[in-house]
Parts: structure tokens; C-alpha cells; sequence
């Protein structure tokens, strides 16, 4: 069972994209969409994904860009498509530490607003590093979303 620690840093950023939340669901959840924009570097996306999508199954990503990479796994805590996905997050960048990322998706016409919450990273210095990554991410989210991807 996953709890939340309220005293933990957290990252949290929003997202106002041109999609509906099936589309971005979709975008999150496929291996071969997943690969096209999960990437925390600026630039070119280059991505390995896998995932077993329901409460329980595991995901891994290998993503890199140049002299870096980053390796990342997690469990699935709940899939409510759309609506919201949770899951735990995982890598040498939070310490081998299990956090907890929380994608919801709340619809507004031909727009859906992204709220990305990032619970449980272990230090204020983790919680820079990812506030920029998941910028990043959404960013590269936001171009696939325009490419119709």
C-alpha cells in the first residue's frame, strides 16, 4: 500500500494542453507513444518504454540524450482512464528511493488541464532536478500532443 508523506518535497506543475484526455491517457499509458516524448533532456527524444498497465504491473524507461541517460521504473498504484494514473517512481535520481507521481487530467472543452504531482522525493536538491525533468517531459508531452501523435 502507498501513503503519502505530506512532509516530503513535492513537485507539482500544471499543464493546460490541446487534447482531449483520452489522447493524453493514451500518451502516458502505450509503450510505442510512450517512447515518442517521455524524456527528461531538452532536444531530440531518445526512449525505451515498457509497462503493464493495471494496479500491480511494473513500467521501465531508459531515456537518454548524448553523454546521459536516465533509468526509471515504477509500479502502477491506480489506472482511471482517463481521468488519472498513478504510480511509483523509482531511479538512481531519487536516490533509489520509491516516489510517487500522481498525472491528472481534468477536461475543458477541446482542452484538458495536466496537474503532475511528485510526492516523496527525498531531498530538496531531488526536487530541483525533477521540477526541471518533468518540465522538460511535459514539454516534449505538449509537442506529441500537437503533432497528433
Amino acid at each position: 500500500m502507498v501513503h503519502a508523506d505530506t512532509t516530503a518535497p513535492t513537485v507539482q506543475i500544471r499543464r493546460r494542453l490541446k487534447a482531449g484526455a483520452e489522447q493524453i491517457f493514451d500518451l502516458w499509458t502505450q509503450p510505442d507513444l510512450m517512447v515518442r516524448w517521455l524524456s527528461p533532456f531538452p532536444g531530440a527524444v531518445h526512449c525505451k518504454a515498457s509497462c503493464d498497465l493495471r494496479p500491480g504491473g511494473a513500467f521501465s524507461l531508459a531515456m537518454s540524450s548524448g553523454e546521459s541517460s536516465r533509468d526509471v521504473s515504477g509500479i502502477y498504484v491506480l489506472v482511471d482512464r482517463p481521468r488519472k494514473l498513478v504510480f511509483t517512481w523509482m531511479g538512481p535520481l531519487t536516490n533509489h528511493v520509491d516516489t510517487l507521481v500522481t498525472v491528472e487530467l481534468h477536461p475543458h472543452g477541446y482542452e484538458t488541464e495536466l496537474v503532475l504531482t511528485h510526492e516523496r522525493l527525498p531531498t530538496s536538491a531531488i526536487v530541483e532536478g525533477h521540477t526541471k525533468g518533468w518540465g522538460n517531459i511535459l514539454d516534449h508531452l505538449a509537442d506529441a500532443v500537437s503533432e497528433r501523435l
